[in-house]
């Protein structure tokens, strides 16, 4: 079972809104798209990405439906030469079974939220995220840097190689999709405040887009999240290894288990 909630803003910049959302909950396919070179072309190029994603065959690879993306915009950049440069940065997320499958190109994120926890799956196509893994950058210098918001992959330009990161998901997991417009103007610690605060996921979704505003909405915001429930059985079964009372259980009937053993070899 699964609940799903997306919301996607202009931001307080002029211009129309560059970003796009889309979902195929019965395909189970969700993602945000995140358009660059002008606000005609930009909008153009995110919208040619969702339209390759919901029309894509879904025996085809994540990574290889971001590919045909790249050429789709590529495409319509040569058709249209007012749309020449125009380029789109995306995250995708696909559940198979019980599997999180995230692929994406630049800097548009993929979070995990976990028993109170938030987690980056993604990992920017960006100058800033490779001086920090060369650790070269803190995690506070990496806000601050001036080029923090230079791209090294986007699809419409060069040769994109897409990332991907599985994950297994458990019962209760919220997965959030976003735009650079929505974790520049809010840290982890503030979209995690948010998301344990939040009733659901329509809820969340609001919110984070609201403070995101509020904090100055500088670029277009977009926000997806998905919440994930297993079945029934599931359920219960992920109930039942999360109780508190359960180390509680195992350790009393090891205790009585090693009594009866003791009390047969008298």
């Amino acid at each position: 079972m699964l609940k799903v909630a997306g919301k996607t803003h202009p931001g307080r910049r002029p211009g129309e809104n560059e970003d796009a959302i889309g979902w195929d909950n019965e395909r189970k396919l969700w993602f945000v798209a995140d358009g660059m070179g002008g606000h005609v072309s930009g909008q153009t190029a995110s919208k040619v990405v969702k339209d390759c994603l919901l029309a894509s065959d879904g025996r085809v690879a994540m990574a290889d439906r971001l590919v045909q993306a790249h050429g789709a915009i590529l495409e319509a950049a040569v058709a249209d030469e007012r749309l020449s440069g125009m380029g789109a940065t995306a995250v995708v997320a696909g559940i198979v079974n019980r599997s999180l499958e995230v692929t994406w190109v630049g800097d548009s994120r993929a979070y995990l939220w976990r028993r109170d926890k938030l987690t980056q799956l993604s990992r920017d196509h960006s100058y800033v995220e490779m001086l920090r893994e060369q650790n070269l950058l803190s995690e506070e210098q990496i806000r601050g840097h001036p080029h923090a918001n230079l791209v090294t992959q986007t699809l419409g330009h060069g040769d994109p190689q897409p990332s991907q990161v599985k994950s297994r998901l458990r019962s209760g997991d919220w997965i959030l999709l976003c735009s650079d417009g929505l974790n520049d103007e809010l840290e982890d610690e503030e979209m995690a405040d948010i998301l344990r605060t939040s009733a659901d996921v329509q809820e969340a979704v609001e919110r984070l887009v609201a403070a995101a505003l509020d904090r100055g909405g500088r670029d277009n915001t977009s926000a997806v999240l998905v919440e994930y429930e297993s079945t029934r059985f599931g359920t219960a079964i992920q109930a039942l290894i999360n109780a508190p009372w359960l180390p509680i259980a195992v350790g009393a009937c090891l205790a009585v288990l090693v009594a009866a053993i003791l009390w047969g070899q008298r």
